[in-house]
């Protein structure tokens, strides 16, 4: 966000003597990477399988998280950019090749489920992953957390050995300039695969905002602590975490379709929530971080369900996934960075979710139920 600096971009902004505008460019490119690399691994899955598009993105993430380590050391902020853009790129294969391979595995309750499960990480990692960076910068340099990543990445390459090869032909095609036109132009043509990554895009757009939002309007506007935000920022992961259990639990006894409306209702219902209790000036902690616990447990009745829904509806799974996930992606990076232009306040966010609700129930009335 244009009116705060996060805290590793003020390390950044102090070791390369660069400006606020400036040192914001590794998080925008980094979100716009991340997008775009949703659609690189699509045809490189269906060219030479799933596994070997799946070690391209690790290899391209352990390969551009030791670029910006480099960085540091020869102080030059153009590499680090380039190399946060890269590590997008390649960290991005992760999500694109989780639902591709889920979804070519099981069928679409099973795989609504798996999914369910699957972002328990997300509700998770996020949190050990701040910790863990706050800790390494502050005993041994912000640099540290790409060798770390790195290293990291080197595991999730030995792990990944262990899935299956789902893909049943490979397309010699596949790369062909006019074989990705057609491929790539059949799949934005699906309005059920579209309308699923637009309601999957909303959903993320609610964490992304948050994420940039939050610390802003929690310590600038209302003068928390950074300890006390730190501590109030785990609280939202925790709905995210029972809702996928939950999730998990009712797909077997619920057809997909109702549990994503029932996602959608409690998620505006959480919404208003949040509205109420900012016009009625209750503190930081009740007026964002605990509405925030119900949106994320809301969310979580969402995004599973509405990716298996969408997947279903697609034979080719590899660029199903890569289209499904750039929407998804692309949406949620656009409004960040649109909202990025503007001065944010509590009863703006919340007013903005409210219309990031009622969009996600207008597109599953007319494309997705």
């Amino acid at each position: 966000m244009r009116y705060y600096l996060p805290q590793h971009c003020l390390l950044l902004q102090h070791f390369f003597k660069i400006s606020d505008s400036t040192a914001q460019f590794t998080i925008s490119w980094f979100l716009i990477g991340y997008a775009l690399g949703q659609l690189l691994y699509g045809p490189l899955a269906n060219r030479y399988g799933r596994k070997p598009a799946l070690y391209a993105g690790i290899l391209l993430q352990i390969t551009s998280s030791l670029l910006c380590a480099l960085s540091g050391l020869f102080h030059q902020y153009l590499i680090l950019v380039i190399g946060r853009f890269l590590l997008a790129l390649g960290s991005g294969v992760g999500l694109k090749m989780t639902f591709t391979l889920v979804n070519e595995s099981f069928e679409p309750k099973i795989a609504s489920q798996k999914i369910s499960y699957l972002m328990l990480a997300f509700a998770v990692t996020p949190g050990i992953a701040i910790a863990l960076g706050g800790f390494l910068t502050t005993h041994f340099g912000w640099t540290s957390c790409f060798y770390i990543g790195a290293i990291y990445g080197i595991l999730l390459l030995f792990l990944s050995l262990n899935l299956p090869e789902t893909c049943k032909k490979l397309d010699d095609k596949a790369l062909q300039i006019t074989h990705l036109w057609h491929g790539y132009a059949t799949q934005f043509k699906n309005k059920k695969l579209i309308s699923g990554g637009f309601i999957m895009g909303t959903c993320t757009a609610f964490i992304y905002i948050f994420a940039a939002a939050s610390p802003f309007i929690s310590m600038n506007l209302a003068g928390m602590d950074s300890q006390s935000y730190g501590l109030a920022n785990l609280l939202p992961p925790i709905g995210l975490f029972v809702g996928s259990l939950i999730s998990a639990y009712f797909v077997k006894r619920y057809a997909l379709i109702k549990l994503i409306k029932l996602g959608i209702i409690l998620t505006l219902l959480s919404v208003i929530f949040m509205i109420i209790l900012c016009l009625l000036k209750f503190s930081i902690l009740f007026s964002l971080f605990m509405p925030m616990i119900l949106i994320y447990f809301s969310l979580s009745f969402i995004l599973a369900n509405a990716s298996s829904i969408a997947m279903s509806h697609t034979e080719d799974k590899a660029h199903g996934s890569a289209v499904m996930n750039f929407v998804n992606m692309g949406f949620a990076t656009v409004l960040v960075l649109i909202l990025g232009l503007f001065p944010i306040k509590l009863i703006f966010l919340s007013g903005i979710y409210f219309i990031l609700g009622l969009f996600m129930l207008s597109v599953y009335k007319i494309n997705l139920k």
